[in-house]
This record gives structure tokens, sequence and C-alpha cells, in this order.
């Protein structure tokens, strides 16, 4: 699995049709090139680093072109039918040009152009399963590396796509799995896909009682915790938001901000702006809450 900390890039542009209609950009781009081996001897990497300057106009769709457009060919095994949630598949966002298809992305959060390799979307891809049917570690490190130029070349580059909604208008925000036809059942365990459903399922099906003023798309003056759009993306992103936001605390799950500020303070709960959401600890949305925020503290203290 490709390392995200030393990405594996090869970046060699040609001159093709570009996207934009100004005049020729250029832009310095530093690359990363790694060649691995692996033996009975274990693993080498060689690395080695280039510097050159990109013709802007050209760049990014002349990769596209050529690395991207292949690994989306609908015949082509994908890291995205193995790492996450399904539904959540690069095909969803792709739009009538490479430059609008990467705006897209990147207006998802899809992808970082300020940090490239901590892109999301590369994420998903290094943690694909090599011993999943059709998909082995070739397949994974060529999907990274060819992302990973492309987002590159973008964040060097500034996006090409300068029209409104670059994902083609606003998406759906509802799950499917909110009103399923069997109730859910918790297979349990620490698998990444387990952890992400259980959210789904137990955290982010209850989104609506911390509305309107903890979703990404309203202006009220409150942390933006809660993400919208396409349900599996969205809840992704929520539980991302939600860890790295110190809402969880993993040493006593219950002393969570997650759970707390919602919480009435008469019950224990700490001040909210937004008023109470939980009474007390029997609401069944506390214990939802709760039961996820113990699977994920256990699960981490076990990695």
């Amino acid at each position: 699995m490709p390392d995200l900390r030393s990405p594996l890039i090869c970046i060699s542009l040609a001159l093709a049709a570009g996207c934009a209609a100004d005049p020729p950009k250029t832009s310095e781009a530093t690359s990363t090139a790694s060649s691995t081996t692996t033996g009975e001897g274990g693993t080498e990497a060689e690395e080695s680093t280039t510097t050159a300057a990109l013709d802007c106009d050209v760049a990014a769709n002349e990769l596209y072109t050529r690395r991207i457009a292949p690994i989306l060919a609908s015949d082509r095994p994908k890291t995205c039918n193995t790492c996450h949630l399904a539904g959540v598949d690069v095909q969803l966002f792709l739009q009538e040009t490479p430059c609008q298809t990467m705006a897209c992305l990147d207006a998802r959060g899809l992808v970082d152009l300020e940090a490239p390799a901590e892109s999301l979307l590369l994420q998903w891809i290094a943690r694909a399963d090599p011993a999943s049917p059709l998909i082995d570690q070739q397949v994974i490190d060529e999907e990274y590396a060819a992302f990973l130029a492309w987002i590159e070349v973008s964040a060097a580059c500034g996006l090409c796509y300068a029209g409104e909604a670059p994902c083609g208008g606003a998406a759906a925000v509802g799950c499917a799995e909110e009103e399923p036809e069997e109730p859910y059942v918790d297979p349990g365990g620490c698998d990444a896909v387990v952890l992400e459903e259980l959210f789904q399922r137990r955290v982010y099906a209850w989104r609506d009682r911390c509305s309107p003023c903890h979703f990404d798309d309203q202006k009220i003056d409150a942390p933006k915790w809660i993400a919208t759009g396409p349900c599996d993306l969205a809840s992704l992103k929520t539980m991302h938001a939600v860890v790295n936001g110190g809402l969880v605390d993993r040493t006593d799950p219950t002393q969570s901000l997650l759970l707390r500020k919602p919480l009435a303070e008469a019950a224990g709960g700490v001040p909210h702006g937004g008023h109470d959401k939980f009474a007390d600890a029997s609401d069944a949305a506390y214990a939802d809450f709760l039961s996820w925020i113990t699977r994920e503290a256990a699960c981490a203290g076990m990695n």
C-alpha cells in the first residue's frame, strides 16, 4: 500500500489540447518518483525528486486523458469498489470536462489542493484491500500515483474551471438506509467500513437534531461539522470532522462533546448555544451516539 507520507508520483507531461482560454501559464511543480521492488528479501524503495515547469493550460487535461480516463473505464477494476461504503465512487463526480471534474472533487472535499497527499480520495485508494477480487497491489499503486499526479498538477496550476456549481447543482442529501426494509444489524468489529456505516446509522441519521446551525451549507455562526451532499460521502466527511474536531473523548466516551453539547445541562451537559437536543441519557439519539463513540474508542485503542 502506498505510504501517504511518501507518495508515489511520476509526472511526464506532453503537449495536448488545453481546457482554458487564457494565455499559457506555467508553474514550478516538484514531483517525487518512487520505484518499489519486492522480493524474498523485503521491499526496497528508491526515490528521486525533479522540478519541472508546467504548461498549466495543457498539463491537467493531458494528464487526465493519459492516466485518469483509463482508470475510470467501466470495465477496469477500481479500488473504489473495495475501500469504502457502496455508492461512493469517483464516477459519481465525473463532469463534462476534466477541469469541471476536478472542480467538483474539490467542492465535495475529496481532494485537498493545499496538501494533495492528504486528499480523502487518496486515503480511500490507499486502504484498498490487495486481496480483493481483481484488485492487486499494482492496481492500487497505479491508481494512487495517477490521482496524486493529477491533484498535484491542479494544485500547482489552480483550478481551470471558472463556472458555478461544478458538480451540476444540488445533490440529494437523503440516505436510503434511513428507511431500511430490514433493521440494521451491527456486524461488530473494527473494520473501517463497519465503523463508517455504524456512524451513518447511529449518528448521521440523527443530523436533523442539529439543523440548521451545524450544517456546512448554512451561514449561521456555529461550527460546521455536518457535511451535506451525497449521503455516503457526506456521512464519511462528517465522521472525519467529528473525530478530528475533538468531539470524541476516547478515554471516557460519556465525556465526549458530541454527547455533552446537545445534552441538557441538568442531565450533565455543557452550555450549548443551540439549546437542548437530548433531555437526558435515555434519549434514543444519545444512546446511538454513545454506541458509536464507544466502538470508535475501543477500535482506536487496538490500532
